[in-house]
């Protein structure tokens, strides 16, 4: 899967687009723990946001193979 990062995201972790394998039915929220750079071992942010297949999501919601989850700050911009 695809995981996208936008703003102050995307320049902690050192890159706008990570690749991922994770199995199928993980939760969105659990790419966090994947992601690179000074975002590795941190917490998220209380105001993260998740976006699956461009639609807004749940952590929780399942992922399947193929998807891209977007990781953004309210208000964040490319």
């Amino acid at each position: 899967m695809t995981v996208r990062l936008f703003a102050a995201l995307r320049d902690a972790a050192g890159a706008e687009r990570v690749t991922l394998r994770l199995p199928a039915g993980t939760p969105a929220g659990a790419v966090w723990a994947h992601l690179p750079g000074e975002l590795a071992g941190a917490p998220p942010p209380d105001a993260l946001r998740w976006a699956l297949n461009d639609d807004w999501a749940l952590p929780g919601s399942p992922l399947r193979d193929g998807d891209v989850v977007a990781v953004l700050l309210p208000g964040a911009g490319g």
